[in-house]
């Protein structure tokens, strides 16, 4: 009998967690497992590439469970002193309540039994159920006590150190969950250090990458022209973390500094608008160019003479893994997962987030030639390879002591 797996993820937007997920389902075999993804939001440009194969179902109550959730906890004080200004005392009375529930004991599972009282249990039962886009609260908190599962687990994408990261909510919510996936030794590690007390559920699952595919899209088509400008690469969302500003940053001192040289940045984001006009006032219009979303990012990677990732944070970071998949020279920023992939000074460089360290990196690798095809003879020479998706069929000693328990309770 085919296990039956529920996934549950935000939408299908382009970006890293998502391909991850695309990677993982495509290795999963649909003869062994009967797959569902329940989405918040039925779309993005990674949607159509779910394999046909897949049930996709959507939280129709998201979108009340989203307006609720902004009204209770954005701004509370103001609402306040709205309903107290239109005479809606009771609503007052109880937004005031709640807050200083919150407040004293640090506890937000309040506000979410509050908004999800109405949001009924999902019909189907299943043999695991995964918050996979965590941390997200949301997620966290439908999979803990809307879904019936034998098993669930729980997915983080991100260094808990870097982002907001409800301690408390998770200390809490996670003792429902039997797995918590972290993608890099570091990030696991800086998680137990948050909750010890659940250490001994929580595992490194590095992301799926098939390689053998990378390439064969990488092939597809070029890109570039054949000249003697240098071509750095960057693929990420443009938002604060990524630190498209850093990059463009540095773009403007090489350019100070002579060097004939374009940036090309693959990806879109909620700080375009910023970067965009970063990019003008620095006059660097002509040579960091924001190519905006690829479905096909590979081929830009290929043709790269060095791919940049100047991330304030990340959890394993993919398009890392996929540039050393193409044996492209990598200059990566000091972030969660980064040392997991590249040895400084042997198969890449790693630099502080810093707009001067970097730039101190990237023009090592502009000045040596022979660095650059050093470090790639050394990818070649590594085991990138087809990295080893999660096994369902086994669970962990945890699960296996508690098989017989009933689901914790929130």
């Amino acid at each position: 009998m085919k296990k039956k797996i529920l996934f549950m993820l935000i939408s299908m937007n382009v970006g890293g967690t998502e391909r991850a997920f695309l990677n993982m389902l495509h290795e999963l075999p649909k003869e062994e497992y009967d797959i569902t993804v329940l989405l918040l939001q039925k779309k993005g440009g990674f949607y159509q590439d779910i394999p046909k194969h897949v049930t996709i179902k959507e939280m129709k109550d998201f979108p009340q469970v989203g307006r609720h959730l902004r009204h209770l906890s954005y701004n509370p004080k103001q609402k306040i002193k709205e309903h107290l200004y239109k005479r809606r005392y009771k609503e007052a009375l109880f937004l005031f309540a709640l807050q200083s529930y919150i407040r004293v004991t640090k506890d937000r599972r309040m506000l979410f039994k509050i908004i999800f009282k109405k949001v009924p249990m999902m019909k189907d039962e299943y043999d695991i159920a995964v918050a996979y886009a965590g941390p997200m609260d949301i997620i966290t908190y439908y999979i803990a006590t809307r879904v019936k599962a034998a098993e669930k687990h729980q997915w983080i994408h991100f260094d808990v150190n870097q982002i907001g990261f409800d301690l408390w909510f998770a200390k809490k919510m996670y003792k429902s969950f039997n797995r918590i996936f972290v993608v890099s030794k570091t990030a696991a590690t800086n998680l137990k250090e948050k909750i010890p007390t659940l250490s001994n559920k929580i595992e490194t699952q590095v992301s799926s990458l098939p390689v053998s595919t990378i390439t064969q899209f990488a092939e597809k088509e070029d890109v570039f022209n054949t000249s003697s400008t240098l071509k750095i690469v960057t693929v990420a969302r443009v938002m604060k973390e990524k630190g498209p500003d850093i990059a463009v940053k540095v773009l403007y001192e090489l350019k100070k500094l002579g060097y004939n040289i374009q940036w090309h940045w693959i990806g879109e984001g909620e700080w375009m608008v910023h970067i965009k006009n970063l990019i003008k006032e620095l006059d660097v219009e002509d040579s960091f160019i924001l190519e905006g979303l690829k479905s096909n990012p590979y081929p830009y990677i290929r043709q790269s003479d060095i791919y940049v990732q100047p991330s304030r944070h990340e959890g394993y970071c993919l398009t890392i893994a996929e540039a050393r998949a193409l044996k492209k020279p990598i200059v990566a920023t000091d972030t969660a997962g980064a040392a997991e992939q590249i040895k400084n000074g042997e198969t890449g460089l790693i630099s502080g987030v810093d707009v001067q360290e970097l730039l101190q990196s990237i023009v090592k690798l502009i000045e040596n030639p022979k660095l650059r095809i050093k470090f790639g003879e050394a990818l070649k020479r590594e085991n990138v390879g087809q990295l080893t998706p999660v096994n369902f069929k086994e669970r962990n000693t945890y699960f296996e002591r508690n098989t017989s328990r009933k689901q914790s309770t929130v």
